[in-house]
């Protein structure tokens, strides 16, 4: 039977480390059992160099053929397999380890840690390296290793220094399992992620992180809920898949105004796995991701909203009083109901997309400047009185009243106005009515009471003490004017030669 190589005692041993770690979880004991069986074997072997036919006919490789058949094996391991020639320098490493890395071996071997490791896992790393080869022991380590697109793994690292004869380190071999799935819960998290994990994954609005690229490398619970995806499928996605296509090239553009903070929201749906059309409202900015540039998304699901609008839309279409919705920004009319339409008499077209003092709306200018300005200061108001013209020139009296909405990050003004013209008509006709009835009571009330007249001459008696004649204090007292005339029985006595029965007499005479 043929001696094992070099390199099949190197994967021998890995594969040892796999399944202790998968079914002992105790790798560092059985590490240094393996550790004393691999120097025995490597001082077995280190005096080969070439291989030789033995007289039994079996092949001794050399250490050639012994490196050769390591390179592969080591390869087609999955596991994380990779060496340093000192602290902080790469050696051999295998596929699975650059493919974690995203770049391709030959660019990893022999460079610095600090060119492939965030900053601060530089630190870390390093002070491992050197605590091996202090102690010149094998050990074992839970770290967190970033994967190329920025997603973290916890790792079971173990560490082993080798030296040559004069105690020089020659290498450390490390070999990493993948372990974040079946991590224990007394295992710390990447710093910040419990309390991201806290917050992020108990909300309901989807969250998403993705790389510079645009690629997803996280997305919360309720982004697999809403979406239908699983969250594999949502780390195989780009950004820009959730949305429908017909909105992508639109969506690029408004994601590239959010990031250079030209923009506040993104108002285009996003769409399930199912073909369902998700109404969202979606804020992203960038920051970084362990240690990586990255854009963050947070999209709000407006379904529940979107309903409310509607039942908004209906209760605004069918009001019987007018009603405006108009941009707090600049005034511009952005819907009317058909109640406005009616009463001021113009068409929809005519008003929006036009300012109410374009259209001429107000008498007083400074009626709605007044009421604009508390609506910014008290978020609504009621009841102002104010009056507007309508497209004949009818004035109108309005009672108005007013809220501050938002939708889709643009503030406006709701306006309501109760057209009350035919209450202010009656309201004056009431007043000239009142002041009619005013007048008239005070002229009756100038005549009351106890009026101190003559019993022989019929003169009055004054308020100061002089006595006029009847017709005299009337009119000072009232609006009564008086004509003269006599009566026929003062007639009889005063002038009976004009009388009735005078001029009888006189007729009779004459006949």
């Amino acid at each position: 039977m043929a001696r094992l190589a070099l390199g099949d005692l190197l994967i021998l041993r890995v594969l040892f480390f796999y399944v202790f770690y998968l079914y002992k979880r105790r790798v560092v004991h059985y590490a240094r059992i393996l550790d004393a069986l691999w120097a025995r074997f490597i001082q077995k072997l280190a005096g080969e160099r070439r291989g030789v036919w033995a007289m039994d006919g079996i092949y001794r490789p050399s250490m050639d053929d012994c490196l050769d058949h390591q390179a592969v094996m080591i390869d087609s391991l999955p596991v994380f397999i990779w060496f340093f020639t000192d602290i902080d320098t790469y050696g051999r490493v295998n596929n699975h380890y650059a493919d974690l890395l995203g770049v391709p071996r030959e660019a990893i071997e022999c460079k610095c840690i600090d060119d492939f490791c965030p900053a601060k896992d530089v630190d870390a790393c390093r002070q491992s390296n050197r605590d091996v080869c202090e102690s010149k022991k094998t050990a074992s380590y839970d770290m967190w290793i970033l994967d190329s697109r920025g997603r973290g793994h916890l790792m079971k690292i173990i560490k082993t220094p080798r030296f040559d004869e004069r105690g020089n380190l020659l290498h450390i071999m490390c070999v990493g399992l993948d372990i974040t799935d079946s991590r224990d819960p007394e295992i710390p998290l990447i710093p910040g992620e419990e309390n991201f994990q806290t917050f992020i994954e108990t909300i309901d609005d989807i969250v998403v992180v993705g790389n510079s690229e645009g690629e997803i490398i996280y997305a919360n619970p309720a982004a697999s809920v809403r979406l239908g995806y699983t969250p594999d499928e949502l780390c195989t996605m780009h950004i820009l898949d959730m949305h429908p296509e017909y909105v992508r090239e639109e969506a690029v553009t408004l994601l590239s105004e959010m990031l250079r903070d030209k923009r506040t929201v993104c108002p285009l749906p996003l769409i399930s796995k199912s073909g369902r059309l998700i109404p969202v409202e979606t804020r992203a900015w960038p920051g970084t991701w362990n240690g990586i540039p990255c854009i963050f998304g947070i999209s709000k699901d407006l379904s529940k909203e979107q309903e409310a609008l509607q039942e908004f839309d209906r209760f605004f279409r069918m009001n019987p009083a007018p009603m405006v919705v108009s941009r707090a920004s600049d005034r511009i009319l952005v819907n009317v109901n058909e109640a406005f339409l009616k009463d001021l008499g113009f068409s929809r077209d005519e008003v929006l997309g036009k300012t109410s003092s374009e259209l001429g709306l107000f008498i007083a200018e400074e009626d709605m400047h007044r009421s604009a300005k508390m609506l910014f200061e008290y978020g609504q108001i009621r009841d102002v009185d104010s009056k507007v013209k309508a497209k004949d020139g009818t004035i109108h009296d309005g009672l108005f009243s007013g809220e501050i909405i938002e939708s889709q990050g643009v503030t406006y003004f709701l306006t309501v106005m109760i057209d009350i013209t035919e209450r202010k008509q009656a309201e004056a006709e009431r007043q000239q009515t009142i002041e009619a009835l005013s007048l008239a009571l005070k002229e009756i009330q100038t005549l009351r009471g106890i009026v101190p007249i003559c019993a022989h001459c019929k003169k009055i008696r004054n308020d100061t003490g002089y006595w006029d004649q009847v017709e005299t204090y009337v009119s000072r007292h009232t609006q009564a004017q008086f004509s003269h005339g006599i009566c026929p029985e003062c007639m009889s006595a005063l002038y009976p030669d004009f009388s009735h029965e005078g001029l009888g007499s006189l007729k009779t005479e004459c006949e």
